[in-house]
């Protein structure tokens, strides 16, 4: 008698048991990721799919071909309106100067060639004929796309032959890690700069865009994305109120001249050190074979978690040879219509027009619907490095699939 009732008992704890440690199991995976559920959660949710192409290196270079591809870019771009009449958005980060070959070459002290010079008028006015065409806004990406004593001090005849060269340059040739501006990488890994280096170099950039364009830059897009706080307290200083991120920050070159030294992950509407992140991690590369259903792909997904697309492309993409030049326009021109067709409500907005409606929490623009931003919450935190492995392994996915409202 006495061993029946401890089998039951041992039945009745055991039937127990295996719930407890299930519970046990999910509320450990929870309690482990509290603070990053909750940044996902806190991260602003838009009511409508956004879609802007972010597109790099622009500025000092070669002249006739960016002329030319800027040019095509707006004829493309003016043919199609969102359904409040507004044009697709480029954003072109800027780069303000390039290396002076011949004053280099005459006497071996580093000299930029800036996009005040007048050879760069055809480029200039190609610019402002996008800007007043409405699909093109302008970035800061730089006074250079490296840091000049790390050029300057490189040990590689290669970086001295592009530093000389006689015609404006194109820094897509240099070394990776010699195109970050914000750390010295002649010798890796790197070496930070100092405080006072930075301010200096931004205070030259900031004011010689103001005197370009007519006001100071609002958004800042750090090449390579390398950068520090310093950077970031100087650009603030100077009236840049947004950087552009990949999702996190890189503030150094490791001893394989990688990005390193990270912290992160960065969200949109995060606050830096005087500025407001927001978040580009999406590609469109057509010179790597990216066509327009890949775009349309990340737009999906920034659309089901309640996301804007920023998609990264750069210069290159345009000013290569002539069957690259026109891919990518083709690219774009499909990646629109597209676009339209399939997502009727899309926006089209600037970076800095994105960045004061997330930051003023637009109640036009940012979702405040409990159901709605609880799907786009459970769409987010499937992409939390190793917690929706967790959540598989614990059932805890189950849960949220048929817990969580679908977008």
């Amino acid at each position: 008698m006495v061993r029946s009732q401890n089998m039951v008992l041992d039945a009745t704890y055991a039937i127990w048991l295996i719930p407890l440690t299930w519970l046990s199991a999910i509320t450990g995976v929870l309690l482990f990721y509290r603070r990053a559920l909750l940044a996902v959660w806190r991260e602003p949710v838009m009511r409508r799919p956004i879609l802007i192409i972010e597109s790099d290196d622009w500025g000092a270079g070669p002249v006739e071909t960016q002329a030319t591809a800027l040019k095509r870019l707006t004829d493309v771009l003016r043919q199609y309106r969102d359904s409040t009449g507004r044009h697709p958005v480029m954003t072109l980060a800027l780069i303000l100067a390039v290396p002076d070959g011949a004053a280099i070459r005459r006497d071996g002290q580093y000299r930029h060639l800036s996009l005040e010079a007048p050879a760069f008028a055809p480029l200039r006015d190609a610019i402002d004929r996008g800007r007043a065409a409405g699909v093109f806004t302008l970035q800061l990406h730089g006074l250079e796309h490296y840091w000049p004593d790390a050029l300057m001090a490189a040990n590689d005849p290669a970086v001295q032959s592009w530093l000389e060269s006689e015609t404006p340059a194109t820094t897509e040739q240099l070394p990776s890690h010699l195109q970050s501006r914000w750390v010295d990488a002649a010798v890796l890994p790197s070496r930070p700069l100092e405080t006072e280096q930075i301010e200096a170099a931004v205070t030259d950039e900031v004011e010689l865009y103001a005197r370009l364009f007519g006001a100071r830059p609002q958004v800042a897009v750090p090449p390579t994305f390398v950068w520090n706080d310093f950077v970031e307290s100087a650009w603030s200083r100077h009236g840049v109120e947004f950087v552009v991120t990949p999702g996190l920050r890189s503030a150094c070159r490791d001893a394989t001249g990688m990005p390193n030294c990270d912290c992160g992950p960065l969200r949109n509407g995060h606050a830096g050190q005087g500025v407001t992140y927001l978040v580009r991690d999406d590609y469109f590369e057509p010179e790597r074979g990216h066509l327009a259903e890949l775009a349309l792909d990340a737009l999906a997904r920034k659309r089901e978690q309640g996301r804007p697309c920023l998609l990264e492309t750069h210069r290159s993409n345009f000013i290569g040879d002539r069957a690259t030049r026109d891919s990518a326009l083709n690219e774009i021109d499909r990646l629109y219509r597209q676009a339209l067709e399939q997502y009727p409500d899309v926006r089209f907005l600037a970076t800095a027009e994105l960045g004061q409606v997330i930051r003023a929490k637009d109640p036009a623009w940012i979702e405040s619907r409990t159901g709605v931003r609880l799907a786009a919450w459970g769409a987010r935190i499937r992409l939390l490095r190793g917690f929706w492995r967790l959540a598989r392994m614990t059932g805890l996915a189950w849960l949220l699939s048929h817990a969580l409202p679908a977008h």
